[in-house]
């Protein structure tokens, strides 16, 4: 078998060009290019806020040395497209040229993120930094940007205007996954497959561009929830579309609207989702989602305790929920007796309910907290309901509604 550190298309092959192109320039838009006035000319139409007057003189700079350019993805593909980097090096400095064929060797034009997309789409391994594997020559990825490791915990990168092809080390620099590219050669190195850590949703903060087990898990339930994902469904990527699903969400929850799933929002989707489960069905096409009144209650327990929770209210449908959930209900003789239950929530819908809790819930659904209702019951009144509810919630025979 040939040496594959000369072998064109291999990742060893692949990473040691990639070494030799450090102190090259970055030029917004270009894959491996001989710097000329005429590719200068071209991309400042193109791309005129990257070519802007300022940068004039290190482009012509970089044309009368005749150095080789690219930007961050570009790298990539310009080594697929010329064959593997044919000629390129040998041409820095010089009048000699080389070929380059677009799309060639299978590597597509792709953005660096859409890269990313392509190389899972073509079933190749990748994962996050901490399962990143020793293979020179696979591509590490931040949100928009692009670069490869050589290996020795070294990578090189297209890094922008100012910077240039650098070598930089890859601790020290903000990538969050690596992923092998699915025209590339990496021999034996191809079978890896890590593990992907697998997360409990909660379990962590979730923003844009985690990826996971858990956040297929969210957009599952926000999907549920009615809200929409309509380009790339639960994929386990938490991009902008996912982003603007949970910003949708918080709002509608009364929470801060930041785009992130943190404690706060998880508890909230917990309850919706508690919430919806227990709703009627309702008919197909429909989207509307029903108005909620909610309110705080405590139980007194015997000794020393209490269990503390709120109630809400969705339209004909009344939910007890624990802050600490523990308990799960039990109904008969016009009381709802809460059991001890680790790990459960409690639901009590209304239809099944003992008069008082009807009442409350008649008294909430016309409350001129909920738009598009009208008012039948006074803030008095409606507080009056409630406790009558809070008198049918008893633990051992004690409750205390405050």
């Amino acid at each position: 078998m040939p040496d594959r550190i000369n072998t064109p298309l291999t990742n060893e092959h692949f990473a040691a060009f990639c070494q030799s192109m450090v102190g090259q320039p970055y030029w917004y838009g270009t894959c491996v290019y001989k710097c000329t006035e005429s590719l200068r000319s071209r991309k400042a139409a193109q791309y005129p806020s990257h070519y802007g007057s300022s940068r004039t003189s290190r482009y012509k700079d970089d044309i009368s040395k005749k150095k080789v350019c690219a930007d961050c993805v570009g790298l990539i593909k310009g080594y697929c497209w010329t064959g593997g980097g044919k000629g390129v090096i040998e041409s820095i400095g010089t009048d000699k040229t080389y070929s380059s064929t677009y799309g060639g060797n299978g590597c597509p034009d792709k953005s660096a993120n859409g890269m990313f997309s392509y190389a899972k789409s073509k079933g190749c391994s990748w994962g996050t930094m901490d399962s990143m594997p020793e293979v020179p020559g696979i591509a590490l990825r931040s949100d928009g940007h692009v670069g490869v490791y050589i290996g020795g915990g070294y990578a090189v990168e297209e890094r922008g205007f100012s910077y240039g092809c650098v070598k930089t080390r890859v601790k020290d620099r903000s990538w969050t996954h690596w992923y092998f590219l699915p025209f590339i050669d990496y021999g034996e190195a191809s079978n890896v497959k890590p593990p992907q850590t697998e997360y409990a949703l909660g379990s962590r903060l979730l923003t844009k561009g985690t990826e996971g087990n858990d956040v297929k898990q969210l957009q599952e339930h926000l999907l549920k929830l009615g809200y929409s994902l309509p380009k790339y469904g639960a994929d386990g990527d938490f991009g902008s579309e996912t982003e603007a699903a949970v910003r949708a969400f918080q709002k509608a929850e009364s929470l801060e609207v930041d785009g992130k799933y943190g404690e706060k929002s998880h508890a909230a989707l917990m309850d919706a989702l508690s919430a919806d489960d227990e709703a009627p069905e309702q008919p197909r096409g429909r989207a509307e989602k029903q108005p909620v009144a909610t309110e705080r209650f405590a139980l007194r327990l015997p000794g020393d305790g209490q269990a503390a929770g709120k109630v809400q209210f969705r339209g004909d449908i009344a939910l007890a929920i624990p802050a600490q959930a523990g308990f799960r209900h039990e109904e008969g003789h016009g009381q709802i007796r809460l059991v001890p239950l680790p790990g459960k929530l409690f639901h009590h819908p209304a239809v099944a309910a003992p008069f008082a809790l009807v009442h409350a819930v008649k008294a909430f659904a016309r409350s001129p907290d909920i738009p598009g209702r009208k008012p039948s019951f006074q803030p008095q009144e409606r507080d009056t309901a409630l406790r009558r509810f809070a008198q049918h919630i008893a633990v051992d025979g004690k409750s205390k509604f405050t």
